[in-house]
């Protein structure tokens, strides 16, 4: 039950009324008997400058931020920990004596997804998208030594996060490529790892992917939960799929472990996913 003592946190985004991070988080809380509870707080991008001032104000003990505020979050930061500043983009905000410290979780949490369903140096990679969740894909990737290849949506969006990724981790000219978003099946059947960063599929974002060809044996992350089309064209087309609930489920424990300092109940959290929608 809360009262006055109980610590607030929150996910920020829009849209928000999809998160499975509610049933996650509270359910690691009540495991490890720490007196909290999570929300989701639908904020749009013209209200999020007075939204994470407010939180801060209110007490609350951390935040993740989501879709489409995980770039525009980051001059909002007093402190950013290494793997922020190098992508660019943060998804979990810590308190700090003079504001918010941003972390990103996302990278770390793909990293060692791929890790573990065998992408390694010199594997071959696609990503489809160019916002904070893409370039957490393309840091996890690069840092794992993969060879990343990017499409987006937006004309131009692609080259230039490509240059911000380059400038970033010091990499020479060319290390990023690029590829044309209409005509990536050629591509994407050369990649050993596929990861959907986009938001099709996603609340009320509509749009498709461009036809995607596969061949067994490929690895395919998505980081929306659901049955989104791209999941369900991995698995017809006998690739390996990481699902968006693992991500949520990898970056919410180490979110968990920034705020609290302790070690997340990972088994209790995906088991509250599967409880409340995941598969």
């Amino acid at each position: 039950m809360t009262s006055g003592r109980t610590t607030v946190f929150a996910v920020i985004g829009s849209p928000v009324e999809h998160s499975l991070s509610p049933a996650m988080q509270n359910a690691a809380f009540a495991a490890v008997g720490f007196d909290g509870t999570y929300v989701a707080l639908p904020v749009a991008a013209a209200e999020l400058e007075a939204a994470v001032q407010g939180a801060r104000a209110l007490g609350f003990g951390g935040l993740n931020v989501t879709v489409p505020h995980k770039e525009a979050v980051v001059p909002l930061c007093v402190q950013l920990d290494d793997v922020a500043a190098q992508v660019g983009a943060v998804n979990v905000l810590a308190r700090h004596a003079r504001g918010w410290a941003g972390f990103n979780t996302d990278a770390p949490a793909v990293r060692g997804l791929l890790t573990d369903a065998g992408i390694g140096p010199r594997s071959r990679a696609l990503v489809l998208g160019a916002g904070g969740a893409a370039r957490a894909a393309v840091w996890a990737l690069l840092a794992m030594g993969a060879n990343v290849r990017l499409a987006a949506r937006r004309a131009g969006a692609g080259d230039e996060l490509a240059r911000q990724m380059t400038r970033a981790l010091d990499l020479p000219e060319g290390a990023i490529r690029t590829v044309d978003w209409e005509a990536i099946a050629p591509e994407a059947i050369q990649a050993d790892a596929i990861v959907n960063a986009t938001t099709v599929g996603l609340g009320s974002h509509s749009g498709e992917l461009p036809a995607l060809a596969w061949r067994s044996g490929q690895v395919a992350l998505d980081y929306v939960y659901g049955e989104t089309a791209f999941a369900r064209s991995a698995r017809e087309n006998g690739a390996r799929l990481v699902t968006g609930e693992q991500v949520l489920v990898r970056q919410g424990a180490l979110a968990f472990r920034i705020w609290l300092g302790r070690t997340a109940p990972e088994d209790v959290m995906a088991r509250a996913i599967e409880r409340h929608g995941g598969r």
